[in-house]
């Protein structure tokens, strides 16, 4: 472990909030792969320079698609991740993380202990489920794996002196070097005379680092001539040359619209730095499940309670969930939710019309970025329904709902609460499980790279009859796999016999046999 006693830097100017200032977001796609984290070794370190621990800065090394780099994080700050993962990722049950509990109750023995076991389970379950943005922060890693630098700091936001193209290709042979390849563009950042050193600095992509100063030409006005001779020209292609005086003129001709122009469309904000700073914020449909209930502060999303709600009051009716709702009217609904208001149900237009509300429903889930159970887990929950027997599916099953995050798992209870309960009135609606199931089975559990793939045919049938397989599985066993608060309070208690009149019995990796614990 690395504590260093660090000059706490000043966040308050630059592009970027700080940490506990960003608006919470969630990236809709995420491709990293997995991270590893650990504490730094460096034995030169090893001190607290006379810091309080509350005030000590541990170092933390990140490694993430072969790329590492290190953050300095105090332990509130770990805190502040633990909370994140567990709000948004993960249930405890499931990371098996455990609580980071205020520092005054710690000895910096027992905390640097604490902060390495957290780490080593942290890396072993961190991968792309991982989507809340202040989470990928903490680690600086954004949606795509890449290094992300907030700090003015940082070597990436160091203005470069001059541009190169690269005459030599080189290798990287330490860790602080860049690679390239002949004809890439270097921004040097640093450039000593060359006969105090051979090392220049430089920007390549989000790489910063030292390379050789033979290996690359500094670009001046006038173009290098291997750059214009590696320039192929097609027939009937207009000269290099004729090209770049017309450019000229124009330049001259509107130069200062130009330069405005390119200045203004290089430093437009993408989207999610907006979400970050908190000036944009989605709407409820198309809003990632997770960060619209923790910036409403509700435990299921309202529009799916209000229209549920509604439903069991009114909407026992042939062909509920089944049959569509008139269209202007869904659009009325969807923008009254999206304008965050709720609108008056009751109206005549919206009793006689119930199945807009059905529709409205399976609209909201249909336009989730991320599915309700998960683009992650549509895999395990088809091999979970694939077991031999029903009690190793309902094993498996369970075993792959306690890894939804618990946004996603509170309203994927209450959601099939209200279809079971639906379901008891099939006799009125002609809307038995199976039936329900079919209609609700594509809004809720979709693949990726289906989706992505565009298949049609076999694979399209597989996936439906997987998707419909899964929500019925759930459907018919729901008062097993989520049982009522009061019995998880008994289990939490240690008292699994008082809840089950014939337990189940899961594989665990700790021992031979262990009761199934119930649906949180």
């Amino acid at each position: 472990m690395k504590v260093k006693n660090v000059k706490k830097l000043s966040l308050t100017k630059g592009h970027f909030p700080r940490l506990a200032e960003c608006a919470h977001f969630h990236y809709e796609i995420v491709d990293f792969g997995s991270v590893q984290l650990s504490l730094s070794e460096d034995q030169n370190d090893l001190t607290h320079n006379g810091l309080d621990s509350k005030e000590s800065v541990y170092l933390v090394q990140i490694c993430c698609q072969g790329r590492k780099w290190n953050v300095r994080r105090s332990y509130e700050e770990f805190r502040v991740l633990d909370k994140h993962l567990h709000l948004c990722i993960y249930d405890r049950r499931f990371s098996q993380l455990p609580e980071l509990p205020r520092i005054d109750s710690l000895k910096d023995k027992t905390l640097s202990q604490m902060l390495t076991a957290y780490i080593s389970r942290l890396s072993a379950i961190a991968d792309n489920k991982i989507n809340c943005g202040p989470a990928l922060t903490w680690m600086e890693i954004d949606n795509k794996g890449n290094h992300l630098l907030v700090r003015d700091e940082s070597s990436i936001n160091v203005p470069a002196v001059a541009a190169a193209h690269v005459i030599k290709r080189y290798i990287a042979q330490a860790a602080d070097e860049l690679s390239f390849e002949v004809g890439d563009i270097v921004s040097v950042i640093d450039m000593p005379p060359k006969e105090d050193t051979g090392w220049w600095r430089g920007k390549h992509g989000f790489q910063v680092g030292f390379f050789p100063s033979e290996c690359v030409e500094l670009i001046s006005e006038k173009i290098p001539s291997n750059v214009t001779n590696s320039l192929a020209k097609p027939a009937g292609s207009i000269d290099l040359k004729v090209l770049l005086f017309s450019l000229s003129v124009v330049s001259k001709k509107h130069g200062k619209l130009i330069t405005f122009l390119r200045t203004f469309m290089k430093s437009r904000p993408t989207k999610q730095k907006l979400k970050q700073r908190g000036i944009l914020k989605e709407r409820v449909f198309s809003c990632d499940l997770g960060e619209h209930l923790l910036n409403s502060g509700h435990d299921v999303p309202q529009v799916i309670r209000n229209c549920t709600e509604f439903i069991e009051r009114h909407g026992v009716v042939d062909g509920i969930y089944r049959l569509s709702g008139i269209s202007s009217n869904i659009q009325k609904l969807r923008h009254e939710f999206d304008s965050e208001h709720v609108p008056d149900l009751t109206k005549d237009s919206y009793v006689q019309d119930i199945h807009s509300m059905g529709s409205l429903c399976k609209l909201y889930f249909r336009e989730l970025p991320n599915p309700l159970l998960t683009y992650q887990l549509y895999e395990k929950f088809s091999d979970a329904v694939s077991a031999a027997t029903d009690e190793e599916r309902l094993v498996k099953v369970h075993d792959v709902i306690q890894q939804l995050p618990p946004p996603h798992y509170r309203t994927l209870e209450f959601l099939m609460r209200h279809l079971s309960r639906m379901g008891t009135y099939s006799a009125v609606t002609n809307m038995h499980c199976k039936n329900l199931a079919i209609v609700w089975a594509p809004n809720l559990l979709r693949s990726k790279q289906i989706e992505s793939a565009c298949f049609s045919g076999t694979s399209a049938f597989l996936e439906v009859r997987v998707q419909s397989v899964v929500v019925e599985f759930i459907l018919n066993h729901v008062d097993v796999l989520a049982l009522p608060r009061r019995r998880s309070l008994l289990w939490e208690t240690g008292f699994p016999s008082l809840i089950w009149e014939s337990p189940l019995l899961l594989p665990s990796p700790n021992c031979t046999v262990t009761p199934v614990s119930p649906m949180r």
